[in-house]
C-alpha cells in the first residue's frame, strides 16, 4: 500500500513554524555561546592584568587571541555584507572586524583597569562590539588609508561603552546590509 501524501496549508504552516522554532532555538544557543565566550575573555583579560601586576612587568597580550574562541566568526559574529558586494558579486570581498580587535582589546583593558563596570556589564559591552562584515577591496582601502585613519581605530571621540560599532564603516561610506538585503541601520542594543 502506498503512503498518502496530503498537501494541506495547515501542514505546511506547521512545518514552517517548526522550522522557525528550530531557527530561533539555534540563535538562542549561539547567543548563549557568545555570551559565555565573552565571560571567558573578560576573565582572561583580568587574569593578565593581575598577573602583570604581580610580576611587576608588562608583557602585553596578542590582539587576535579572541578569534579562535569565536570560530567560525562568519557564523557566530557575522553582522552583514557591503551593499556594493550585493550589487556586484564579481568584486573581491574581504572579512573586516567592524571594531578592530586591537582597539577593542585596548579599550576593554582600560575599562577593566578603571573598575567602573561589573563583569556582566563588560561582557555586554564586548558582545555588542564583536562583529565581522564582508566589504570590497576598495572599501578596505578607504578604511585602511591614511585619510580616514581607521585601519586600527574608531572615529575620533568614539566610545566603546556607548557608541554604535557601525560608525567606523559609515565614516567611509560603507553601507552594510543583512542577509535579506535590508540596510543595517545600527548595531547598538
Amino acid at each position: 500500500m502506498s503512503e498518502l501524501i496530503i498537501d494541506h496549508p495547515l501542514m505546511s504552516k506547521e512545518n514552517n513554524n517548526e522550522s522557525m522554532d528550530a531557527e530561533l532555538h539555534k540563535k538562542t544557543i549561539i547567543n548563549t555561546h557568545i555570551e559565555k565566550t565573552c565571560e571567558v575573555i573578560i576573565q582572561h583579560l583580568k587574569n593578565i592584568i593581575l598577573f602583570q601586576s604581580q610580576v611587576n612587568q608588562c608583557w602585553g597580550y596578542h590582539s587576535r587571541f579572541m578569534e579562535p574562541l569565536l570560530h567560525p566568526e562568519d557564523r557566530l559574529i557575522y553582522k552583514g555584507i557591503s551593499k556594493n558586494l550585493v550589487d556586484n558579486k564579481e568584486l573581491v570581498r574581504r572579512k573586516e572586524h567592524i571594531v578592530p580587535m586591537g582597539f577593542l582589546l585596548n579599550e576593554l583593558w582600560k575599562l577593566i583597569k578603571e573598575a567602573q563596570y561589573t563583569d556582566q556589564e563588560l561582557v555586554k559591552i564586548l558582545k555588542r562590539n564583536l562583529g565581522i562584515a564582508y566589504i570590497t577591496q576598495d572599501e578596505a582601502k578607504r578604511l585602511d588609508g591614511k585619510v580616514s585613519g581607521l585601519k586600527s581605530s574608531m572615529p575620533e571621540g568614539w566610545r566603546l561603552e556607548e557608541d554604535d560599532p557601525i560608525d567606523r564603516l559609515r565614516a567611509v561610506g560603507i553601507i552594510l546590509v543583512d542577509d535579506h538585503d535590508n540596510e543595517v541601520a545600527t548595531l547598538k542594543d
